[in-house]
């Protein structure tokens, strides 16, 4: 299809979104300049209406430049504006920021920390070392290549920019949704810190701690620490709630000047996770699904008993059904726990070579060690029992060089990229028709070069080509056995076959973005971006299979207009986006039926459009709002199954993990007193429509609509030494479903909000 059909379809787009808030929004921002009239920039450093309306440097493109100036869909908050809005997970980032979906959702294991991001619709729902992820972290520009342990308190943050649509050029690996790019504060020679205690709901207790400043000449540090408890919110008679938190987070950072021209870099993280497991209730036992482990342990194992169809009601503690299925409460009695410990080390070396010219090296390794279980079962009953071992070690070696010419018009960098990856995902599955030992070995090597070059043919019109061409190797090395069965199998049979199995893929990336300055206030831009997900394996497999199951990459094109709008002389900006995507070879979930277990194949296609819009204004020189609302359409074109396998979904499936619609509007207030001392309240609220927790789309861990609305209230002392913040999440106390699962074994799990929480923080900051 052409590029002018496909701003057609993208104009069309706007026309066919049905929803009253998108002309609220627009109506909003059209008035917007009136009241900009009588605006005055708040005074930096002292107002938390400056931090949110802060003007932050990002480096969406390698190199420093403006948010406004940037031409592609780009969210970014900095550390002070995080903290000015009460957000301190990464995960709460999702909320302020359009059609991005950032959940913990921790599937078929039992890690506390495994995050399901979904950026316009692309994301992934599984942290198996066999599958890639949809929307790319970075943490200090390394890709981080597992989702366990991606739900991460922000420690000593500088900004977190969210990328929108396919990172095909830049991006360490293809990123086909989008990129999460956290970046911490770099060491400077200034002495300071802070000490800042928090308490609240469920026993929270949270203490941080920060110092920075110079250890020699051309010699600089930073070092920060966290420890955060609170208590589990689902009951467990047998001990454990779930729900809980026990995290300590250590991170230290140096910043050596060696020469005019040279920076040397090195940043060293460490944290560990120590948790019962998160908050999952039972909300169907599944006795009356077709197949269920449910329905054999009742009528087959405890048939006398239990027997269809008196097994289904019977109260007898003996027999596995909806008795188990209560609010608030887990009966479980096996093993549940999450522990979690991961560890970094990044080297980063910049040269600039002159005016024009600079080399960067990024050498960073990373070690992910995680265990988990937990009773799916929900019951005293052995039912469906999961046990993970996860452990992945990478390494990254980046080398950028970028430059310019003497004129300015002509920006470039051309780079070189390489991964590698080895891990070990072992599960142990005590399941009511058999147990399993599962020890799976995985291998990933990427590497890419790539180019992207901006050229300025007047002061007004700029166009950016890139291209990146990747290499990228899987292996897979399963050992799979059955322990014991109730089945009739022989104890050591193999589910799979033994020995080395390999995929290689090979992929050239182009991308074009054509930007042009109407006015110095307003830019708009037109883009056109590719991106790829390699294959992989079907890990999980039973019965026995003599050959294992793979599938292919997917692929993104992905089309965009854009315009950034940011005053001169009044603290107001506003941008939106629209986009078309063409998703093709989707990583379709299916089934082969007999089997347990979902088989992901390459049957899918499907066309996903929508729209961002961002906008803040500061007012009557003390009050401050913001407001944004995204929407997606994203729609199966094609499902085209070969048998022996059968679709989970139809041409008329939804999205999971996507809502149609999102949005945010908050107000803030400064209030100077006459002592100097400053106050900030801030009411938010958060909206987003109903989405489906898994691709079979099962009605029963749908997360509904829901509004939830937000209040802090800061306080600075006039020498800005002493501080307090206040918050209330979720105020009006919303209880819903968070996230969901259920797999083909019948049984149907849930997470609920906790609910409405408060929180106190003390801190005292030294200079």
């Amino acid at each position: 299809m052409s590029f002018n059909c496909k701003l057609n379809q993208i104009s069309r787009t706007i026309f066919n979104m049905r929803l009253p808030v998108s002309i609220a929004v627009i109506s909003t921002i059209a008035l917007v300049p009136v009241y900009a009239q009588e605006a005055e920039t708040p005074e930096e450093g002292k107002s938390g209406i400056s931090a949110m309306m802060e003007k932050i440097q990002v480096t969406a493109r390698k190199r420093e430049e403006s948010l406004q100036e940037a031409p592609l869909s780009l969210t970014a908050f900095s550390g002070d504006g995080l903290e000015a809005r009460g957000i301190e997970n990464i995960s709460e980032i999702g909320g302020v920021t359009p059609n991005l979906t950032y959940q913990n959702s921790p599937g078929a294991g039992g890690s506390s920390s495994v995050a399901t991001v979904y950026i316009r619709g692309v994301g992934q729902r599984d942290f198996l070392g066999t599958i890639d992820n949809g929307v790319g972290f970075y943490v200090d520009g390394v890709y981080i290549a597992r989702t366990v342990g991606a739900t991460v308190d922000l420690l000593d943050v500088d900004r977190v920019e969210v990328l929108r649509g396919p990172q095909g050029t830049l991006f360490g690996r293809n990123s086909v949704g989008g990129a999460v790019a956290l970046y911490s504060k770099k060491p400077t020679e200034n002495f300071e810190g802070y000490v800042d205690a928090t308490i609240g709901t469920d026993s929270l207790a949270k203490l941080k701690v920060s110092v920075n400043g110079a250890l020699a000449d051309n010699l600089f540090g930073n070092f920060s620490a966290l420890n955060a408890t609170q208590d589990g919110y689902v009951s467990r008679p047998a001990g454990g709630d779930l729900g809980d938190d026990d995290i300590l987070a250590l991170r230290g950072s140096l910043l050596w000047e060696a020469a005019d021209d040279v920076e040397v870099s090195l940043i060293l993280d460490h944290s560990t996770e120590n948790e019962n497991g998160p908050a999952f209730e039972i909300s169907d036992a599944g006795t009356l699904v077709d197949g269920s482990f449910a329905a054999f342990y009742n009528n087959v194992l405890q048939a006398e008993t239990c027997g269809y169809p008196a097994g289904i009601s019977s109260t007898d503690p003996i027999c596995y059904n909806n008795q188990y299925a209560t609010e608030g409460e887990n009966l479980g009695t096996a093993p549940t726990y999450s522990d979690t410990t991961a560890w970094g080390a990044n080297l980063q070396v910049t040269w600039d070579i002159n005016d024009n010219l600079q080399l960067k090296s990024i050498t960073a390794y990373r070690d992910l060690d995680a265990e988990f279980a937990r009773d799916a079962d929900a019951s005293p009953l052995t039912v469906v029992h999961f046990y993970d071992s996860f452990e992945a070690s990478q390494f990254t070696q980046e080398i950028q060089l970028m430059g310019s010419t003497e004129d300015g018009k002509l920006n470039w960098i051309t780079g070189l990229y390489y991964f590698d990856e080895e891990g070990n995902n072992r599960n142990i599955n005590d399941f009511a028709i058999a147990n399993f030992d599962s020890d799976n070995d995985f291998t990933t090597t990427s590497s890419a070069i790539y180019a992207q070059a901006t050229y300025s043919f007047t002061e007004k019109l700029d166009l950016t080509l890139g291209v990146r061409y990747s290499d990228e190797e899987k292996t897979f090395d399963p050992t799979q056995v059955v322990i014991s069965s109730n089945i009739g199998l022989e104890n050591g049979s193999l589910l799979l076959p033994l020995g080395l199995n390999k995929i290689d893929v090979k992929e050239t990336t182009p991308m074009a973005n054509l930007a042009y300055k109407a006015t110095d206030e307003l830019m708009i831009y037109a883009s056109y971006t590719e991106g790829f997900r390699s294959g992989g394996f079907v890990q999980r497999i039973f019965p026995a299979l003599d050959t294992v199951p793979s599938f292919g990459p997917e692929y993104v094109e992905s089309y965009e207009l854009g315009f950034k709008y940011d005053s001169n002389d009044k603290p107001f900006s506003v941008s939106g986006a629209v986009f078309q995507m063409d998703y093709t070879d989707i990583q379709v979930r299916t089934q082969n039926p007999g089997f347990v277990g979902f088989f992901e194949a390459n049957v899918g296609s499907a066309e996903i459009s929508g729209f961002e819009l961002e906008s803040k204004l500061a007012f009557a020189d003390y009050w401050f709002i913001e407001a944004a609302v995204g929407y997606t359409d994203a729609k199966f074109t094609n499902i085209d199954v070969e048998p022996p396998l059968a679709a989970v979904v139809t041409v008329d499936s939804k999205f999971d993990h996507v809502p149609e619609w999102s949005g945010n509007i908050s107000l803030a207030r400064d209030v100077e007193f006459e002592n100097g001392s400053l106050v900030t309240t801030r009411l938010s609220a958060n909206y987003h429509t109903e989405y489906f927790n898994n691709p079979d789309n099962t009605a029963g861990i749908v997360t509904p609509e829901v509004t939830l609305v937000d209040l802090t209230v800061l306080w600075r002392s006039p020498d800005e030494v002493y501080g307090v913040d206040f918050g209330l999440k979720n105020l009006t106390d919303e209880t819903y479903i968070t996230a969901g699962y259920q797999s083909n074994v019948g049984t149907t799990e849930i997470i609920r909000d906790r609910g409405r929480q408060w929180y106190a923080s003390f801190r005292y900051s030294f200079y």
